[in-house]
């Protein structure tokens, strides 16, 4: 069992792609385990700045009733030189609004501690969802890694999440992009070490498991989209 204090320096080791990490998450004696605790420790901080975060910058903004006024303002006015349909297209963007206000804490009141709850859960999620798909994709291109194993070594991928402390400073942060990108990379290194497959090999699995997640981003959404369609966001 790893002691949390090597946390720290793992975490930094997987964002340069270095091999200590993954191997020791890999030969610990409760890979699963170890990569559960390590999960929920940085998601639920990058959670908890992103909270902070998000409710000091949301003190230094105007309410979110005259923002929402001044969109649809905008709104009609090009409506009106466009000819397009202003009262359908208005309660889009007020129901848009709200579910986005609510999500970044804009609202106000429990909205701002929403970080703290979505934010690990989300990212217990993907740890799951890419661990399993991982493991089943790299034994069928030969990796001879359990699933245990794998589970390990991909919960390294949650590093990129620490540069979210900046976000407890008001209008700071970092780019959603930059943390999935690096993200991906060191999936495929856990996919690598963890299954001993070729660099080839490893980085084929890596899109494998992103393209069936998008195709599962893509299902919800649509469903999601013949909902609304159906009845409204209420």
């Amino acid at each position: 069992m790893l002691q949390p204090r090597s946390y720290p320096e793992y975490v930094a080791k997987a964002l340069v792609l270095d091999d200590e990490p993954f191997q020791a998450m890999v030969d610990d004696d409760n890979p699963w385990m170890e990569g559960l605790v390590l999960v929920t420790a940085v998601s639920l901080l990058a959670g908890i700045t992103l909270a902070v975060g998000g409710f000091l910058t949301a003190a230094t903004l105007p309410d979110p009733a005259i923002a929402l006024n001044a969109l649809l303002q905008g709104w009609r006015q090009f409506a009106s030189v466009t000819s397009l349909p202003a009262a359908q297209v208005e309660a889009i963007i007020a129901d848009i609004w709200a579910v986005a206000a609510t999500l970044s804490g804009y609202a106000g009141s429990w909205s701002h501690f929403l970080p703290m709850i979505t934010v690990p859960i989300l990212t217990l999620l993907w740890w799951l969802f890419f661990s399993i798909v991982a493991f089943g994709v790299a034994r069928a291109m030969g990796g001879r890694g359990s699933l245990s194993a794998t589970m390990g070594a991909s919960a390294l991928m949650v590093a990129p999440l620490i540069f979210h402390v900046a976000a407890i400073v008001p209008f700071a942060g970092v780019s959603g992009l930059m943390v999935s990108i690096w993200g991906l990379l060191i999936g495929y290194r856990a996919i690598h070490v963890s299954h001993e497959l070729s660099w080839q090999s490893a980085a084929w699995a890596t899109v494998i498991v992103h393209l069936a997640a998008l195709l599962v981003l893509l299902l919800i959404v649509l469903a999601f989209s013949v909902g609304y369609t159906a009845g409204g966001y209420q």
